[in-house]
């Protein structure tokens, strides 16, 4: 849900510096598939096509407290944490990919679940 939610943050901050007739036309969406690959393993994909991240942002995305968000609108967890589940807690990878202009691809590969 932080990723989602972050995905959405985002694109209502890309709709903010669109014109009406811009958000009609081409209108931002967020996508999500997943991938059974094995057994106990899948691939969640959440796209979002808003206008990418800087290499600032880049830099800093899973770091604890670190927020893009207005003051007051976030405190930077969100992504952290997730990394935390992903990684610690699943054996997990996640990775995202981002060009300015063409949005955000956050990839969870092989997360599993179950017995460890």
């Amino acid at each position: 849900m932080n990723v989602i939610n972050n995905a959405i943050a985002a694109l209502d901050m890309c709709n903010l510096q669109r014109s009406l007739q811009e958000i009609q036309s081409n209108p931002t969406k967020i996508i999500i598939s997943t991938k059974l690959i094995s057994d106990n393993r899948v691939v969640v994909r959440i796209v979002d096509k808003g206008s990418g991240m800087i290499q600032e942002l880049k830099n800093k995305l899973f770091d604890p407290f670190f927020t893009a968000k207005p003051v007051g609108q976030g405190i930077g967890l969100g992504l952290s944490i997730s990394y935390q589940i992903v990684v610690e807690k699943h054996s997990g990878v996640l990775r995202y990919k981002s060009e300015l202009g063409k949005g955000i691809e956050l990839k969870f590969l092989c997360i599993r679940w179950g017995n460890r």
